[in-house]
């Protein structure tokens, strides 16, 4: 038997190609890959080769070239992505600004919409 030290990706490769791999349950393929948590990134590259890691099962599982685990990484895209819904909405909801005037017609005096000079009478 194996220990975590001696795993090869010649050892990983054998393993998942052989037929009793596609027997393994969820929880058997889980326990695996946290085995692997701590090897080398090829080893771990060539478990992922034939292993969907964001199928379920290997939730504990640390991916090649990550920190994190696929559950935590779950927790982050879903918290991004409510981030994402939450600024879209607020966005949403922002009024829409003021048209701009419509035009007047050609040869016709743009109006202010002030009080017209013509009708007044001098009070002096």
């Amino acid at each position: 038997m194996l220990t975590e030290e001696e795993i090869t990706v010649e050892d990983i490769e054998q393993v998942v190609q052989d037929e009793a791999f596609d027997t393994l349950t969820d929880e058997q393929v889980g326990a695996i890959s946290v085995a692997l948590n701590d090897q080398e990134d090829d080893v771990k590259e060539a478990f992922e080769e034939e292993v969907d890691v964001f199928a379920g099962a290997t939730e504990d599982y640390v991916p090649s070239g990550s920190n994190v685990s696929v559950e935590d990484r779950r927790a982050i895209i879903a918290v991004q992505s409510a981030g994402v819904a939450v600024a879209a909405g607020a966005g949403a909801a922002r009024p829409k600004p003021p048209a701009p005037p419509a035009p007047t017609a050609p040869g016709s005096a743009p109006t202010t919409g002030g009080p017209s000079q013509g009708s007044r009478s001098r009070n002096d």
